[in-house]
């Protein structure tokens, strides 16, 4: 996948997943003396207030730093699973 894909699906999760707060979330990347930073962000207030950064990633280049923030934003996305799911996945075996 390229960058401009990753970035792509990244921000579609990331406005998927918090599409609920007042202002979109998003992801900054800014470049570094030194390779890139990348980082998840959210807004819980209206007009950008109350800014929370949810995840973030370094890397030497922008798409290892994008990569590397997706993998982050994927585990830290997984809900545990409600007592329902659990016991479906136990009556399934």
């Amino acid at each position: 996948m390229d960058t401009d894909q990753l970035l792509n699906k990244l921000t579609n999760a990331v406005s998927y997943r918090f599409n609920e707060d007042k202002t979109s979330p998003g992801v900054t990347v800014s470049r570094l003396k030194s390779g890139y930073y990348c980082s998840v962000v959210r807004y819980e207030g209206a007009f950008g207030k109350d800014k929370q950064v949810v995840c973030k990633a370094r890397g030497d280049s922008l798409s290892s730093a994008l990569e590397l923030l997706a993998r982050s934003f994927v585990a830290m996305s997984n809900q545990p699973k409600n007592p329902v799911q659990e016991l479906e996945e136990l009556v399934a075996k």
